[in-house]
């Protein structure tokens, strides 16, 4: 198992490298807060594109380009199941946004300490809590099912993008429709994303299992 998650990393290198250069930017943009008075929110504001990123950098590409290129095979005649394939080469991309979400969390800690008196108002609900990690990984697992589905990067990265945008917006008008306490809220919508990346998981494992 060791030596599948050192290749699985070893794959993804690219991905990781391009979300911990975005999360340098948002360390830009904290500093300018810090130095820019006038700029305050805008780190709070971005944060919400990091599930689009991720789906779009590291989740879409992730099965699409195995099934594009073929090197996927390779592994599925090496006596490992697809299962089993599937489920290392996801966990990596999973550990990389959660750290990558943790990390940005910090920031935000940083350049939003409070909630300026209401946590379920845009964009610190949005930064806070749960929901980030629930979001990230939802958006990991649409970008990997849709590439698993399609087997093609360059309808599954554009189609994963605008799904998960739809998803963020839907969640946001259902939270303000319910209007529920901040920790209800948080635990709901991160129960339902969790369910949602568990059964996108799911059907790329079926759409791994039907390709000859």
């Amino acid at each position: 198992m060791t030596g599948l998650l050192w290749v699985a990393w070893r794959g993804q290198r690219a991905q990781a490298a391009a979300i911990a250069a975005l999360l340098v930017l948002y360390g830009v943009s904290v500093v300018a807060e810090r130095l820019e008075p006038e700029l305050g929110g805008l780190t709070a504001q971005l944060a919400g594109f990091l599930p689009g990123a991720v789906c779009l950098i590291w989740g879409a590409p992730l099965i699409a380009r195995e099934l594009e290129t073929g090197t996927c095979k390779l592994a599925w005649t090496q006596s490992l199941s697809r299962g089993r394939w599937l489920a290392v080469t996801v966990a990596v991309a999973a550990a990389g946004a959660v750290s990558a979400t943790a990390a940005l969390a910090a920031l935000l800690v940083w350049a939003l300490p409070s909630a300026g008196g209401d946590p379920t108002a845009w964009p610190y609900y949005e930064s806070h809590g749960l929901v980030p990690y629930a979001r990230v990984l939802l958006a990991l697992m649409l970008g990997v099912a849709l590439g698993a589905v399609t087997g093609h990067t360059r309808i599954a990265m554009p189609l994963s993008v605008l799904l998960t945008g739809i998803s963020q917006l839907g969640g946001r008008a259902l939270r303000e429709g319910a209007d529920l306490p901040y920790w209800t809220s948080q635990k709901i919508e991160t129960a339902a994303c969790l369910a949602l990346a568990l059964a996108l998981t799911g059907i790329a494992y079926l759409a791994i299992r039907r390709r000859s």
